[in-house]
């Protein structure tokens, strides 16, 4: 198994292990591990410089990320990309399950949460800074995006929602499907073309500072108290997302 790990990403064997996760957890989200392949752990662990347990450890935590799969006796391979019908499902059940949180979110609003969320989005705006287009723009506010979410899901008091919303990791697939349209190999066929026009009308959009402002309008009609423009615009917001990315999603559909 190549897994092309890049310059400088060999681990030092005292490190602890959430570091091992997350620079496997980058291959499989960059694709230098491809969707649908077995992982070799003796390999990995070689490449990276551990020991084979770091690389188990953080497997299992890839895992419940929804990124790996273990099959038993044949060990763990990276799980496939959405399909065009997983992606819409899993934003259908963002739209059913966000609008009640945003709506419970107003109800019971006190100040903790009021200053969580407008520090988040402040937090959101330094992280992306300047940064319109490409994949650390668009890594930085997938971050941003999930810290978001999930502080509303969790301040809706719901805590059987809130984890069934976060072990969805939409917004881990999302940022692979994303990443997916990048490494996408260069070429001359119509679908290739097709993709690189769409990406780059999407990149074109203005989508980190668009979010970044559907979500300040978000939190404030949460710290407002307004639970019908709370979810009216949570709906709206995560309907627009779906519309914009799903073309990318059906054109990388074509290319498998």
């Amino acid at each position: 198994m190549s897994t092309t790990i890049p310059e400088g990403a060999r681990i030092a064997r005292s490190v602890l292990s959430d570091e091992t996760y997350g620079v496997i957890r980058d291959l499989v989200l960059e694709h230098r591990i491809a969707p649908g392949r077995r992982v070799n752990i003796d390999s990995l662990s070689a490449e990276l410089g551990v020991s084979p347990t770091p690389v188990r450890e953080a497997l299992a935590r890839l895992e419940s990320d929804g990124l790996v799969v273990k099959v038993p006796l044949r060990g763990y391979s990276t799980t496939p990309l959405l399909t065009v019908r997983e992606f819409v499902e899993l934003t259908q059940f963002r739209v059913l399950i966000e609008q009640w949180t945003a709506a419970q979110a107003s109800a019971s609003i006190d100040p903790g949460t009021a200053a969580a969320l407008r520090a988040e989005l402040e937090a959101g705006r330094a992280a992306t800074g300047a940064g319109e287009a490409g994949p650390e723009a668009f890594r930085a506010l997938t971050d941003h995006d999930a810290r978001f979410h999930a502080l509303i899901a969790k301040s809706a008091g719901n805590d059987l929602i809130a984890q069934s919303f976060e072990r969805t990791h939409f917004h881990l697939h999302f940022l692979r499907l994303y990443l997916a349209s990048h490494s996408a190999e260069a070429a001359g066929d119509a679908d290739h073309r097709r993709l690189n026009a769409v990406l780059e009308e999407y990149d074109r959009s203005g989508q980190v500072s668009r979010t970044i402002d559907n979500h300040a309008a978000i939190a404030e009609a949460i710290i407002a108290g307004d639970s019908t423009e709370a979810s009216q615009l949570m709906r709206e917001h995560i309907e627009l997302s779906r519309v914009r990315f799903l073309p990318i999603v059906e054109l990388i559909a074509s290319l498998r």
